[in-house]
């Protein structure tokens, strides 16, 4: 028997977790950091494989990506190591020497160690990077605003839990301030972003299901590594290049999966 629970707000997680623990399940699948966290703290003996989850060994959801350890493994997305690319492309598209804008959510587990990576490869580009923090959606019309003051004409938006739920909230405030968003999630760009880059989900999911079933039949977490993304999409979205002026890089475009005009 298979249970989905979909759950709105992190709020409700520890609720969610323990009404599937009771069930007594053989194996939990997480999605997300904030979910695979709750899950690890609950589920001290089943088996649990995550999925899209960054930084799976800063948050201390394994001890290592090739020896997780104890009952985890599953599948990260990346995006804590794909930070220095968010920033590559803004320098790409971006003014020459220009700043790198960055808005990112603090209130999360890896929410300042992502920071800290794009700051680290802002610096081996010798460009600065301006951030600005956001709590609430309710502030994104005021931040954004602040950062096309700021001279901002592209904004790298960190991926977190907040900024994926909010996702069609916050390219939308932006480009109403002028603002091109860069983002961590490939289809962000068809909601209207700029760029969308990172792991191909579904390809993600499919090999997933491979340890699913390897977890069922009895393996141990343990003896399995925490898989990485294989294949990425970067989807560029030339309509919104065109409305707010951005000249997008030939050498940017010719190794886009999507175009969209």
């Amino acid at each position: 028997m298979l249970d989905i629970v979909w759950v709105e707000s992190e709020l409700e997680f520890p609720q969610a977790v323990s009404a599937l623990m009771q069930r007594g399940p053989k194996l939990l699948v997480p999605s997300g950091t904030i979910a695979s966290l709750e899950v690890k703290r609950q589920a001290s003996t089943v088996p649990v494989l995550f999925i899209n989850v960054g930084n799976p060994v800063g948050i201390g959801l394994v001890e290592s990506l090739s020896h997780p350890g104890a009952n985890v493994t599953g599948f990260s997305d990346m995006h804590a190591d794909l930070s220095g690319k968010y920033v590559q492309f803004a320098v790409e598209v971006g003014k020459p020497q220009a700043a790198v804008h960055y808005l990112w959510y603090p209130g999360w587990a890896d929410g300042k160690y992502r920071l800290e990576v794009a700051e680290r490869a802002a610096q081996s580009l010798n460009v600065k990077v301006r951030t600005r923090a956001i709590s609430d959606v309710a502030e994104a019309d005021d931040v954004f605003g602040a950062m096309k003051s700021d001279g901002a004409d592209v904004v790298v938006v960190q991926s977190s839990p907040f900024t994926f739920r909010y996702r069609d909230q916050l390219i939308n405030s932006a480009t109403g301030r002028g603002l091109a968003t860069i983002f961590a999630f490939p289809a962000t760009a068809r909601a209207g972003a700029l760029i969308g880059y990172g792991p191909d989900y579904e390809d993600l999911y499919r090999r997933a299901a491979s340890y699913v079933e390897r977890l069922i039949r009895g393996a141990k977490p343990s003896d399995l590594p925490v898989e990485q993304p294989t294949k990425f999409d970067l989807i560029i979205n030339m309509k919104t290049a065109k409305t707010l002026g951005l000249t997008m890089p030939s050498t940017l475009l010719a190794v886009a999966t999507e175009v969209i005009e």
